[in-house]
């Protein structure tokens, strides 16, 4: 289990950790201190810098800074209630927060990971809201996403209508399969 649940009278509460990477805990710190080693080296040297080069340094090095801190300190927190969704993205307390009402959530699934080009989705519980899908929940399984809305529907019985309707999807290639013949 990737995430840990908590109910209380009127609210269903996920706290889905981040996943550690011990790749990225090395690789980011190496990165930045290699492109100011080269930068100072450069403006010792004489060597006119490029600004837009210092730019998009700059740029990368702040979203790759961003995704270190995301890997030492970040959650998710999914608040299920009778009337909304309360999902927030939780950095060292720093949140950024994004409300979704249950009458406008439709078709929740299971959204497989995609390594597609450059990008890499992790997988996670998603849903369509207002028609353009949203994606919550990184890194969970096809069984945690499963066991996620089992619980919401045991406990808020009148969400069938939205959530009864929760389509599982394919697991994921590392993921082990069970046959369950009920």
């Amino acid at each position: 289990m990737n995430y840990s649940i908590s109910f209380s009278t009127d609210k269903l509460s996920i706290v889905v950790p981040r996943r550690f990477s011990p790749f990225l805990f090395a690789f980011i710190p190496l990165w930045v201190a290699g492109w100011i080693t080269l930068t100072v080296k450069g403006s010792r040297n004489g060597q006119p810098e490029s600004a837009i080069g210092l730019c998009i340094f700059g740029f990368v090095t702040v979203v790759f800074t961003y995704a270190w801190l995301w890997n030492l300190g970040g959650k998710e927190e999914l608040n299920f209630t009778m009337s909304s969704l309360t999902y927030r993205r939780v950095l060292f307390g720093i949140s950024r927060t994004r409300e979704f009402w249950m009458d406008r959530i439709a078709e929740p699934h299971f959204v497989e990971s995609k390594a597609g080009g450059k990008s890499h989705t992790p997988s996670g519980l998603g849903f369509y809201y207002s028609g353009k899908e949203v994606r919550v929940g990184d890194h969970l399984t096809q069984r945690d996403a499963k066991e996620i809305v089992g619980a919401l529907i045991r406990r808020f019985p009148e969400l069938p209508k939205c959530w009864g309707r929760y389509a599982e999807g394919l697991p994921e290639l590392n993921e082990d399969m069970t046959l369950n013949l009920k």
